[in-house]
C-alpha cells in the first residue's frame, strides 16, 4: 500500500479530500483531472484505482486550507514569516528541507512572491503537495503538530491581496535609540530580539535583563514594564514547547510528559525515542536487530527500551514479522502516552 492509500482516510477523518500526485524530479503533477474539486467520496474510490502511489495532494480551497510556503531551508526566513503572518501549531518541511505552515483559508487566493524580497508564497488556491509524499529528495514531513490540529487551524494574518504584511522592523545599530513607531511595532522587534536570545539564556533572570536593557535603549518611548513581562512570557512559552524557530538546526519536540518519566528512570528508551523522532516522524520504520548494532547497544538493552516505548504508548507495531530475515517488525510512532508504573 502506498502513502496515498494509507493516509487518505486520515486526513478523510479531518474533513479533507486528497488526491494521488506524481512526483518526477522537480516535475509534480495531480495523477487525475478535476482534483481542484473531488470531495471525500471520490477521494476514497480513488485509493483503489491508485493504491501504489507515494504521494498526496489537497486542493487549498475546496479543503479550507491557505500554506504559506516558504522555498528555502533557512529556518530564519521560516521565523519571520510566522511571526509576520501569525502562528500556526501545523508545520511541515518538504523533502528538500523547504517548509509550508497551514493556516484555515480566509479568502486568500494563490500569490507567488507578494514581497519579491522573500522567497514565499501564499497559497489559498490550486493544490499543495502533503505528508507524508515521497518526493525525489525524500519525504514531506510534519516536524510540528499532528493532523489533529487540522480541526483549529488559526486565520493567516495579511494573507489576502488588499491586506499585505507589514514590513519587518529592522533593529537599531548597537549604541544608537531609535523609535519604532506604536506599541505594535515595538512589541514585536522586542519579541523577535528575545526570541533570538533565549536560547543562550541559562536563567529566566538572564532573558529579564536582557529585555528590559533592549527596551531602554533601543526604543525612544520604551514599552512599560507591564508589557516587556509579557513578551518575555510568549517568549518562554515558545520555547519550552519546541515552538522557537528563530535561529539554526531542526528539532526534536519531547512533551515535558515524557521527560519526567523517561529522562531519569529509562534513559535508554529516551534516547530510542529521541532517535525514531528525529529520523522516522510520520512514517513506518523497522527495529531490527541491525538497530541496535547501529546504535552500539546490546541486543538485550535494545529490547528492553523499545518494549519499554510499547508499554508507554509511544510506539506502536503494525507488523510483527518473524517471515525470514527480510521480513523485520514495523513499527510506527503514535500521538499517544501513558505513564504506565514499572
Amino acid at each position: 500500500m502506498g502513502d496515498f492509500a494509507e493516509w487518505q482516510p486520515q486526513y478523510a477523518a479531518h474533513g479533507i479530500a486528497t488526491f494521488p500526485v506524481i512526483i518526477d524530479g522537480k516535475d509534480k503533477r495531480p495523477a487525475v483531472s478535476g482534483y481542484l474539486k473531488l470531495g471525500s467520496k471520490v477521494s476514497s474510490q480513488l485509493t483503489m484505482k491508485f493504491p501504489g502511489h507515494e504521494a498526496i495532494g489537497l486542493a487549498c480551497r475546496r479543503n479550507k486550507i491557505t500554506v504559506l510556503d516558504v522555498d528555502t531551508p533557512d529556518e530564519r526566513v521560516l521565523a519571520d514569516g510566522l511571526s509576520r503572518h501569525g502562528h500556526t501549531p501545523f508545520i511541515v518541511r518538504s523533502g528538500s528541507g523547504n517548509f509550508q505552515a497551514w493556516y484555515r483559508h480566509n479568502g486568500e487566493k494563490r500569490r507567488v512572491r507578494p514581497d519579491p524580497g522573500r522567497p514565499i508564497d501564499i497559497l489559498g488556491d490550486g493544490y499543495v503537495v502533503a505528508p507524508p509524499s515521497r518526493g525525489s529528495k525524500g519525504r514531506y514531513e510534519i516536524i510540528q503538530g499532528t493532523l489533529d490540529d487540522l480541526d483549529r487551524l488559526p486565520r493567516m494574518i495579511g494573507g489576502q491581496d488588499n491586506a499585505p504584511p507589514p514590513s519587518p522592523v529592522e533593529p537599531a545599530a548597537e549604541g544608537t535609540v531609535k523609535s519604532l513607531g506604536g506599541d505594535g511595532k515595538r512589541n514585536d522587534s522586542l519579541w523577535r530580539h528575545c526570541m533570538r536570545a533565549v536560547r543562550g539564556c541559562a536563567r529566566l533572570e538572564d532573558l529579564m535583563e536582557i529585555a528590559m536593557s533592549y527596551n531602554r535603549t533601543q526604543f525612544y518611548e520604551p514599552l512599560p514594564d507591564a508589557e516587556v513581562l509579557r513578551v518575555i512570557a510568549s517568549v518562554m512559552s515558545y520555547e519550552s514547547e519546541g515552538k522557537n524557530w528563530f535561529g539554526h538546526g531542526a528539532r526534536v519536540v519531547v512533551e515535558t510528559a515524557v521527560v519526567d518519566d523517561l529522562a531519569s528512570s529509562d534513559p535508554h528508551a529516551f534516547a530510542l525515542l529521541s532517535i525514531l523522532r528525529r529520523h522516522h516522524f510520520g512514517r513506518d520504520f523497522a527495529l531490527a536487530k541491525v538497530f541496535a548494532e547501529t546504535l552500539g547497544w546490546t541486543l538485550p538493552r535494545f529490547k528492553s527500551a523499545r518494549d519499554v516505548l510499547v508499554k508507554r504508548k509511544l510506539i506502536e507495531c503494525i507488523h510483527r514479522g518473524g517471515n525470514g530475515p527480510k521480513d523485520p517488525p514495523i513499527y510506527r510512532l503514535t500521538k499517544g502516552y501513558k505513564n504506565v508504573p514499572q
